[in-house]
């Protein structure tokens, strides 16, 4: 005797099992349709494009655009050093767009282990244990206090102006000291290598980089003092003084 009960219960098993896997098909097509195959990144500098990829887009179900969009215009974004905010735009249904917008910084100070960057007032924008290459090291600075998203504690904040100054002059002239120091009083100096290059007080400075960028491939094998206080570009007197 059969049960018409048992029956449709089986119709409706068959009926949820095919709806199942229809959706199931429709899913799949779906994040295979949104599944992202060009990523396009602008506004880095200190992340290769493919850095910023890997930061933004993970692997599986979430290398799709739509959860992309969605990620990153109404859920908190991920915290990247150096990296003040993101947006993402959907170009098409596998086609992204990732503007980067950059902590502005200029120079870093070493302090307990630490990498301190800091932007062009002084302001404490990053710690890190990552080194950043391009950046400056600033070194001779005295502060009572340092604290993220906070001024440098500076006897004279006017020094600020100062480091943007030579922060310039080093990137316009494509010159890489491995550390930027303040002497006293005011006195400036920067490490090249073995070699000491003594800048006076900050006067003619810009003809004092220029001319160190021209002199820079003969001090590759030699070490001492650079002794350039008094040059201009009417008094070209330079010496270097062999390390003792």
């Amino acid at each position: 005797m059969r049960h018409p009960g048992k029956k449709r219960s089986f119709r409706k098993i068959i009926l949820a099992a095919a709806v199942l896997a229809v959706a199931a098909v429709l899913l799949l097509s779906v994040a295979g349709f949104f599944r992202i195959r060009q990523v396009t990144v602008i506004g880095n500098e200190y992340y290769t494009k493919e850095e910023i990829a890997d930061f933004v887009i993970e692997d599986g179900y979430k290398r799709n655009s739509l959860y992309l969009y969605f990620k990153y215009h109404y859920a908190e974004q991920p915290q990247i050093p150096f990296i003040d905010t993101l947006e993402v735009t959907v170009d098409s249904p596998g086609s992204v767009t990732i503007r980067v917008y950059e902590k502005s910084i200029v120079a870093y100070v070493r302090y307990l282990g630490k990498n301190v960057y800091f932007d062009k007032d002084g302001v404490v924008v990053e710690i890190s244990e990552e080194l950043m290459d391009g950046v400056p090291l600033i070194s001779g600075l005295s502060f009572s206090e340092l604290t993220l998203y906070q001024t440098l504690k500076v006897e004279d904040e006017s020094i600020f102006d100062t480091i943007l100054d030579v922060t310039q002059l080093l990137s316009k002239y494509e010159l890489k000291p491995d550390e930027v120091r303040f002497g006293s009083p005011g006195e400036l100096y920067f490490q090249m290598g073995d070699v000491r290059v003594a800048l006076g007080e900050g006067d003619h400075l810009d003809e004092k980089v220029a001319r160190l960028k021209q002199l820079e491939p003969d001090l590759a094998d030699k070490s001492g003092t650079l002794h350039m206080e008094n040059y201009t570009d009417e008094s070209t007197h330079i010496s270097l003084e062999a390390a003792r």
